[in-house]
């Protein structure tokens, strides 16, 4: 061990032999505080993110196909084999999706009625997994059945076996009296109870072909829905798809079609990490003014280091060191606690959600090795940084006033 590494551990200890003194410890616990608030923050905003996006993708699919110009696809059935084919693409499924109203007796509720094939669906995303009455298959779809989410058929008073009328808001059947609204009436054959409130209370799923019959084009639908082999690749598998397609189609992946919502939380995010990070600048003015006291106190023996020949870089690359051994140490045992924390919390879960109706009870982590390198290594910087300005007051000691004084 060289002597500037010597001199800075007997700064860093003070007069204590195995600890740091008080003023070191003072700025040590302010990084370690601040590396630990900014990982636990950030892997729990990751956890609702990736939750989140998981609810998205097994309600609403990972990506989605349409014409720019939102009319309907004709095509639709070729369409979905040349997807299918596109590496990367699990599964592909044409949606038929109409604004459609529902009632049984006097009770009566709009919904948004997606016309799918079932068992092409399933495979597509799991919000078909959540039924809680019935046990629908694709042909008690394709003999006029639907299915409700719990919501709908709570406001209906509707359950499996029973019937509702499904009917067109817009008139499309010219009769002797004006135009009559297209109808049917549709057997309850599942209810299902989403994570998501909007499933519940708003969203409906009926046979294609009668989503194309309240649509009015038997050959259309309005977009093909697909999911992937890897969600975290959707964006580029997305842009696979789009290259593929004849001109005037878009595919968009989740993080495009739930923009509003992700944007939020990039939003919420940002700002996060940005207010923990002052944290660390904080800590950071605590080092500039202990390392300022630090050389006022050690100023006789910086003198003499220098009247036995250490230059002003050896004395520099001394105060140096201090910060960075300070920031190392600081950010290993803040990485240390935190990653602690997020492993209990991820494998053993003992910090719950206390909002009643919330879709999740225990608080969500997700772990990214990118936090865990850059926040380190931003501490380390911040560390170096704090020493330039008291190391340079280092070199305005002239070690002959000292000997002098010290006459």
């Amino acid at each position: 061990m060289t002597f500037k590494y010597k001199i800075a551990f007997r700064y860093l200890k003070g007069r204590h032999k195995l600890f740091f003194s008080f003023s070191n410890l003072l700025s040590l616990l302010g990084i370690v505080i601040g590396v630990f608030s900014l990982l636990v923050v950030s892997s729990v905003m990751n956890g609702f993110d990736r939750d989140m996006r998981d609810r998205v993708i097994g309600s609403k699919a990972e990506i989605r196909i349409h014409l720019a110009d939102y009319s309907k696809i004709k095509n639709y059935q070729k369409l979905t084999e040349e997807i299918t084919d596109i590496p990367g693409v699990h599964v592909a499924a044409p949606i038929c999706e109409n604004e459609l109203i529902l009632q049984k007796g006097d009770k009566i509720v709009a919904t948004i009625a997606n016309g799918v094939e079932l068992d092409n669906y399933r495979r597509l995303a799991e919000v078909l997994d959540n039924i809680v009455v019935g046990v629908p298959s694709q042909l008690d779809l394709e003999e006029n059945g639907i299915i409700l989410g719990l919501g709908m058929s709570i406001d209906l008073q509707a359950t499996v076996g029973e019937y509702v009328t499904i009917s067109s808001p817009l008139g499309t059947i010219p009769t002797p009296l004006g135009l009559m609204p297209l109808s049917k009436k549709l057997k309850v054959v599942g209810i299902l109870s989403s994570d998501l409130p909007e499933f519940n209370s708003l969203y409906s799923f009926i046979s294609l072909g009668n989503g194309q019959f309240f649509s009015g084009e038997k050959d259309a639908v309005q977009r093909i829905d697909v999911a992937t082999d890897n969600p975290d690749k959707s964006s580029a598998i997305a842009k696979r798809i789009e290259g593929k397609l004849p001109e005037g189609f878009v595919a968009e992946d989740w993080s495009q079609f739930e923009s509003n919502l992700f944007n939020a939380i990039k939003l919420e995010k940002a700002v996060m990490f940005f207010v923990l990070t002052l944290m660390l600048v904080i800590a950071s003015f605590n080092m500039i003014g202990n390392f300022i006291k630090l050389v006022t106190e050690k100023r006789s023996e910086i003198g003499i280091l220098k009247a036995l020949g250490a230059s002003d870089g050896d004395i520099r690359k001394i105060f140096i060191l201090v910060g960075t051994i300070l920031g190392s140490i600081g950010a290993i045992l803040g990485v240390s606690l935190a990653l602690i924390l997020l492993l209990i919390q991820k494998f053993h879960p003992f910090i719950s959600i206390p909002v009643a109706g919330f879709p999740l009870i225990w608080l969500p982590v997700e772990i990214k090795l990118a936090n865990f390198i850059s926040v380190p290594a931003l501490v380390i910087v911040i560390s170096y940084f704090t020493t330039l300005y008291p190391a340079r007051k280092t070199l305005k000691i002239d070690p002959i006033k000292i000997i002098r004084n010290q006459e």
